[in-house]
């Protein structure tokens, strides 16, 4: 059971490393405010 729960933290550690490697790239990547505000708001309706 420890097994498993140490696993599942793994995994949502990763997908928590690659949600923010993308906000960041969105970041900059943007070329004003409006441009990174929809790039997110896309990103949260996926």
């Amino acid at each position: 059971m420890d097994e498993e729960m140490n696993q599942a933290e793994i995994a949502r550690e990763e997908t928590e490393q690659k949600m923010l490697y993308k906000i960041l790239l969105m970041v900059k990547e943007s070329k004003d405010l409006n441009e990174l505000e929809e790039k997110v708001k896309a990103l949260l309706n996926k």
